[in-house]
């Protein structure tokens, strides 16, 4: 189970001042990746699966009592990680899955690689080499960044040598398979910098970082792109690496920004206005922000709530509310589940909470595809995302576009769950052309591979 009050406090992208190194990110370019691209699920009866081109499911895990978390895909597509949550505490599995022709019904044995009661993970990010997979931890008083190996050479319960860094809020990313960007802590003991796998710092620290969401860089490595002050005197700032050349445009909220994984073009959504009731949450219109020149371009206006850049780099994928005939997005506005996430719980409340308000009327949630070039509609369509979506996935897209990928390698399509006519929870892979053709997956929740 996913921490959602936990989940406030992690975010972030890298700043590699010698460029970045490794595999791409998940919202990057696919890289070294499988030439048999696969889906990783949570079927409909719980279990772990993965699933082929052809419909083949391969049951990677299956336990009565046990709920998994987010599945992540190794860089290089070979293994998936995953959080079990049973009975006995948390652990975490590595499973290798083998290439087509050398796949079967049957799964290998996972090498366990953590496991504890007492702290357990919530977020997994394979480091860039895919020797090591990191996660974090609720502790008794905050968060934990921990690593530990792939192969299980590790102590199960980490021990004090797996800990980079402790406190809340903590975002990070890794830029090399040894150095990572971290933002943690608050006020004036806030830190925005690069550290090595021992937490000690390796590069000046960025001054003047303010609201917690991502400090992000281009995929040359050549620009950063940061939040600085705090509403209502926040700014976005894009500059270079070494902090010249600024450019700043106002913000008056959460702002989520990403770079397209080609060129230096980063994408953000944030309120362009005051408000008397900001959310703690992204909404705005799309804009586009060159590094270089800082020249901005609104790509989609109207209330935005989340988007994906394609793999190629054409096309982002939108979520935008807009008025409709007060459709709901499951049972629950994504405008009430943001307004509900402004005030995080803590203890045993922050666990995420399975019941739902009663059903209010709400403006409808449109998936829009748009060209990154001359910002055209591909096309547009309502869509339901789950409660799961809603209240795990939406508010902190731009954390998993680093982790997890929901567009498939070829950028033709988007993985996303929906709910069916029935009422029920499906995973839908939308064409971005907008054609009709959609390819339905037995599951809640799902990935692509690399």
């Amino acid at each position: 189970m996913v921490l959602v009050a936990a989940l406030v406090g992690i975010i972030g992208l890298a700043i590699d001042l010698n460029g970045r190194s490794g595999p791409s990110s998940a919202s990057g370019s696919p890289g070294p990746g499988r030439s048999d691209p696969l889906v990783v699920l949570i079927d409909d009866d719980g279990a772990l699966a993965t699933v082929d081109a052809a419909g083949t499911s391969t049951i990677l895990a299956r336990e009565p009592g046990t709920t998994f978390g987010f599945p992540a895909w190794s860089p290089d597509g070979s293994r998936i990680a995953a959080i079990a949550y049973g009975p006995g505490g948390a652990a975490i599995s590595i499973f290798a899955v083998p290439a087509g022709d050398r796949r079967s019904s049957q799964a290998p044995s996972p090498v366990v690689v953590y496991r504890s009661a007492e702290v357990p993970p919530f977020y997994l990010y394979w480091t860039p080499d895919g020797r090591r997979i990191s996660f974090l931890a609720t502790e008794a008083d905050g968060i934990s960044l921990r690593v530990a190996p792939a192969d299980g050479t590790a102590p199960l319960d980490g021990g004090p040598a797996s800990v980079i860094r402790q406190g809340a809020p903590l975002y990070f990313d890794w830029i090399a398979a040894d150095r990572l960007l971290l933002h943690v802590g608050s006020g004036a003991a806030a830190f925005l910098g690069e550290v090595g796998s021992d937490g000690a710092p390796v590069a000046p620290a960025v001054t003047g970082s303010g609201d917690f969401r991502p400090a992000v860089t281009g995929t040359s490595g050549r620009f950063m792109a940061f939040v600085r002050g705090t509403v209502p005197s926040a700014e976005l700032v894009v500059a270079a690496r070494d902090g010249s050349a600024e450019h700043a445009v106002p913000v008056f909220g959460p702002a989520a920004l990403v770079f397209g994984p080609t060129g230096d073009t980063v994408a953000t959504i944030a309120a362009v206005a005051a408000s008397p009731n900001p959310l703690a949450f992204p909404v705005g219109p799309l804009r586009l922000i060159d590094a270089a020149s800082g020249a901005t371009r609104t790509l989609l206006d109207g209330t935005v709530v989340g988007f994906f850049w394609s793999p190629d780099g054409r096309t982002i994928a939108t979520l935008r509310l807009q008025g409709g005939s007060g459709s709901t997005v499951a049972d629950r506005t994504i405008v009430t589940a943001a307004a509900a996430l402004s005030t995080p719980a803590s203890g045993a409340s922050a666990r995420l909470a399975s019941a739902t308000p009663a059903p209010t009327p709400g403006p409808e949630l449109h998936l829009i595809f748009v060209n990154v070039a001359d910002g055209a509609l591909r096309s547009d369509r309502v869509v339901r995302p789950t409660s799961r979506f809603v209240n795990e996935f939406l508010p902190y897209f731009d954390q998993y576009a680093l982790s997890h990928r929901v567009w498939a390698p070829d950028s033709r399509a988007i993985l996303l769950p929906l709910v069916d006519d029935a009422g029920r929870d499906q995973l839908v892979s939308l064409e971005a052309d907008g054609s009709p053709s959609s390819r339905v997956f037995d599951g809640t929740v799902g990935f692509w591979s690399p």
